[in-house]
């Protein structure tokens, strides 16, 4: 992939957003495994980065590696998006994605995140904004609608006229939540009407999901199947990207990168309460395994030992169960 996050040739295959989750140590365990995924990061206070800008220190730490790297932001102010938006451009985001989409009640309640799709001037207002200060890709992040998708066409359509570069759209509305089924008819819709690029995102779960999805669209954003297995992003860059289909990896397979990962992610701050972060991985890590006897204990680590510990019981196992 080369120029801008947002066009490529082929399918681009992304990482979503997704708070308490897509943090740098996940971000970077997902390039690990397949170094073609485009990653966000969590969604970043456009208002406190403003009021801080020292934060970005921390929250936008970006290396080579991480390349593209989009800096999701959420708020409501013009002006606290500008400077946000710049601290991230300095500190080398390949974009900016604005937060339109969040359906948590703490951030509608602001009129933030999805609260936005009523409010189609502010939006454009934030779009334009944006782009007036930075020279990287402007994105928005947004569902079908409040209640019902009448309004997606409109919307795209007046964000593409404010200056936005590309638009995902997950196929659930406001009101659904996260429940029933993604509809991706309207993205579709959307896709045949801008000009610019359209991603879907909603219930890809595999490499059958995503190629069934994709349609018209020049890409996929995946998230809560990621997270529960982020190899699903492998198999899935590989079946839109390369045309093939990738066999399970088995859990022996996966040991290094689970080490990696959660050496990464105790490294990142308080040792005991990452570890503790770790544990809905580690979970799913021996759920894999079939060594369900340390499910237990997975759910009690305190501490990078106790992790690797697990892992290394994982792989004893695993060795003695191998055919010779």
């Amino acid at each position: 992939m080369t120029g801008h996050w947002t066009h490529s040739p082929k399918p681009i295959v992304i990482l979503a957003p997704m708070d308490g989750y897509t943090d740098r140590a996940f971000r970077r365990l997902v390039k690990r495994i397949e170094p073609r995924i485009v990653l966000f990061t969590e969604f970043l206070s456009a208002t406190e980065l403003a009021k801080k800008p020292k934060l970005a220190d921390d929250w936008m730490d970006i290396e080579t590696q991480d390349q593209p790297l989009v800096v999701q932001l959420y708020g409501k102010d013009a002006s606290d998006f500008k400077v946000a938006a710049r601290l991230a451009e300095d500190r080398g985001a390949a974009g900016i994605d604005l937060n339109m989409g969040c359906p948590a009640r703490r951030i509608v309640a602001h009129q933030h995140g999805s609260a936005l799709m009523k409010n189609i001037d502010l939006a454009c207002e934030l779009v334009a904004g944006v782009k007036s200060v930075v020279n990287i890709p402007v994105s928005v992040k947004t569902r079908l609608g409040w209640e019902h998708a009448d309004d997606l066409v409109p919307f795209g359509l007046k964000l593409e006229a404010a200056g936005l570069d590309a638009m995902t759209v997950h196929g659930r509305t406001y009101a659904q939540k996260f429940s029933g089924n993604a509809d991706w008819t309207e993205i579709y819709e959307l896709k045949a009407a801008l000009r610019i690029p359209v991603f879907g995102n909603g219930d890809v779960v595999d490499a059958t999901s995503a190629q069934a999805m994709l349609g018209n669209l020049n890409g996929v954003m995946i998230g809560r199947a990621a997270v529960s297995d982020p190899y699903v992003l492998r198999a899935v860059a590989a079946s839109l990207i390369d045309n093939i289909q990738l066999p399970q990896l088995q859990a022996i397979d996966q040991l290094g990168d689970w080490r990696y990962f959660a050496t990464e992610m105790v490294r990142m701050g308080t040792p005991d309460a990452m570890a503790r972060r770790f544990r809905k991985f580690l979970i799913h890590l021996v759920t894999l395994a079939n060594r369900l006897d340390l499910r237990r204990d997975s759910t009690q680590v305190t501490s990078l030992n106790q992790i690797l510990t697990i892992i290394d019981r994982i792989e004893e196992s695993s060795a003695v169960s191998a055919p010779v």
